[in-house]
């Protein structure tokens, strides 16, 4: 398993980096609420070992997994909360990315704003950072009927949204291609590469027409790969 906890470690460092920026300007009441926080910042060992067993089941999950695979992931937050009651029918999961293999790691791209992603442009990070415990309690991964010519022409245009640093869309306006939120996203370079066959999907929406998460997994077309809840 190479560098599990890295995405782990890397938040609760990021905290105690704000925590210590923020007390020594207190002096000198700052010492002794950086040493509260300290402690409280101390590892958890429950949280600790539950981190270390979903690592292990994403390192096992790795190998099933295709380019051009679907990715959800629960988010344990108030803003994920709000996203889930947006889905229509099955509020299991916040948020949603494109699956690339690349080399021997497994990328994520994702549309996705505010304080998560300060550029504001299409994210592309590992899988363990996309799914990290603490932040997330469950993923899921779901596959669509692919062709070999369809699954690299999925490719060109992750890769080509990328590269123009597609922006996130703070407004959710379907309507539009210049910005995109992260179902739309999802959605709408799933269906480029299969020449318009989720075209449907769209025609049986009312109005106002958008594509929430579970569109994306409640449909014929994706099939569930592998689907992991943090215990």
């Amino acid at each position: 398993m190479k560098n599990w906890s890295s995405a782990f470690q890397k938040s609760i460092q990021d905290r105690k980096g704000r925590i210590f920026h923020f007390t020594f300007k207190g002096w000198p009441w700052g010492p002794l609420f950086l040493f509260l926080c300290l402690i409280s910042c101390r590892p958890d060992p429950a949280r600790t070992l539950l981190a270390a067993r979903v690592f292990r089941q994403l390192d096992s999950l790795k190998p099933l997994l295709k380019s051009g695979d679907l990715v959800f992931r629960n988010g344990t937050d108030a803003v994920s909360l709000a996203t889930r009651r947006f889905n229509r029918r099955d509020t299991s999961f916040s948020h949603c990315g494109i699956i690339a293999i690349e080399g021997d790691t497994v990328w994520v791209y994702h549309a996705i704003g505010g304080s998560y992603n300060p550029p504001q442009s299409l994210k592309k990070e590992p899988l363990d950072s996309f799914a990290v415990p603490g932040e997330n309690d469950k993923i899921a991964v779901y596959r669509y009927p692919l062709t070999g010519r369809e699954q690299e022409r999925l490719t060109v245009i992750v890769q080509e949204h990328y590269k123009s640093r597609l922006p996130f869309d703070l407004f959710f306006n379907f309507d539009t291609d210049s910005r995109m939120y992260c179902s739309e996203f999802v959605f709408k370079s799933m269906n480029r590469s299969m020449h318009g066959r989720l075209s449907p999907i769209i025609r049986q929406q009312p109005e106002p027409v958008y594509i929430s998460i579970d569109d994306l997994f409640l449909n014929p077309y994706a099939t569930p790969v592998k689907k992991i809840v943090y215990r």
